[in-house]
């Protein structure tokens, strides 16, 4: 008998947490490790060509053809940098909630910082600047200069923890207030403002695409907004809550602990199609949690359970395409490369490259 949706975590906290393996999936084979000056590493990022990674000590820049870093210097933050870097032209973004260091691209040397009055949140970039929460605050600085050009104060005593969105001139944050706040960009002045707190506290993920903002909620809505004022457009109850969402095209995909993967349209709000991973019957094939976010690539879907078992879904059908084991425990991120080769963060501080075998 299937569990109440909304029980699921509080009645089956071990499957949440274990899960089971569909069908034994392959090790995948490595194809390279590099080691970094780190205990633990956020998730990485691919831009160019190169892989860029930051931890509890360094930051640094890889190729994958390579077998050591291009660079890596120790960030200098008074606390890890947990965020995935950011690149923008010549600058890579990192941080935590210790603070924010800009980088320089080529040989990773520090143009700025900002040390956190309080906790700063995920970091939003454009060519020209940099967005992030410090505490109740929206704070943006200049890219180039470090500068601050303007900050924004919402409710005290929330954290702005979330990365704003910046598009079309204007920054869109839901910083912890049950408020989404459109702010000019050049100026941080109050565009609109829409109080949801009966939907909201958090806005977790704000993304930008074909003219609508797509929105998570820290419980289980998708929310799809129209960025001129405000308006929710549409909304999908996904059951319990959702992990971050991903867009790719148009599409918008989560992993629901209901036991599904949907994707939906972006203008509609439809359910173009879904995947089961757990049916919570004794003897099912159940996959583990999803903590990690979901990526895509060359109309693939990439999933990472924690049983460290990563899958691919086809973005169009949902079907299952290629799957396989990751050799050794993941920090739960997965990053694809190309020529089927998947880097991982590892639990011991390294990064790993891997190659699926196979992508029917």
């Amino acid at each position: 008998m299937r569990l109440p949706r909304r029980s699921l975590l509080a009645a089956a906290p071990a499957l949440l947490l274990s899960g089971r393996g569909a069908a034994a999936a392959q090790p995948l084979e490595t194809v390279r490790d590099w080691r970094t000056g780190n205990a633990a590493l956020g998730p990485p990022a691919l831009d160019s060509g190169r892989l860029y990674f930051c931890g509890t000590r360094t930051a640094g820049c890889v190729s994958p053809g390579t077998g050591t870093p291009l660079w890596e210097r120790p960030h200098g933050l008074p606390g890890p940098a947990v965020f995935r870097p950011r690149l923008q032209g010549d600058r890579v973004v990192v941080g935590g909630r210790a603070g924010i260091a800009c980088l320089g691209r080529e040989d990773g040397r520090e143009l700025w910082r900002h040390v956190a009055r309080i906790q700063t949140g995920v970091p939003a970039v454009d060519p020209d600047t940099v967005v992030f929460g410090d505490g109740h605050e929206i704070v943006a600085r200049d890219l180039q200069s470090g500068a601050e050009r303007w900050r924004f104060a919402a409710i005290p005593d929330t954290l702005a923890s979330y990365a704003p969105c910046i598009s079309g001139g204007r920054v869109f944050a839901g910083p912890g207030d049950g408020v989404l706040y459109c702010l000019d960009l050049a100026t941080g002045r109050r565009v609109w403002a829409q109080e949801r707190r009966g939907l909201w506290q958090y806005l977790r993920q704000i993304h930008a695409a074909d003219g609508i903002l797509v929105a998570g909620s820290y419980k289980e809505q998708l929310f799809g907004i129209a960025p001129d004022d405000g308006s929710i457009l549409w909304q999908f109850v996904a059951g319990n809550f959702i992990n971050s969402h991903h867009l790719a095209g148009d599409l918008a995909c989560l992993w629901s602990p209901t036991g599904w993967i949907y994707a939906i349209d972006i203008l509609s709000g439809a359910v173009r199609w879904r995947h089961q991973t757990t049916d919570y019957r004794p003897g099912g094939g159940d996959w583990a949690s999803l903590m990690a976010e979901l990526t895509s690539r060359a109309g693939l879907l990439y999933t990472l359970d924690m049983d460290d078992t990563l899958r691919l879904l086809d973005l169009a059908s949902g079907d299952l395409r290629g799957q396989g084991r990751v050799p050794g425990r993941v920090r739960h991120a997965v990053l694809p490369v190309g020529d089927r080769r998947v880097v991982f963060p590892m639990t011991d501080g390294s990064l790993r490259m891997t190659r699926m075998p196979f992508a029917r």
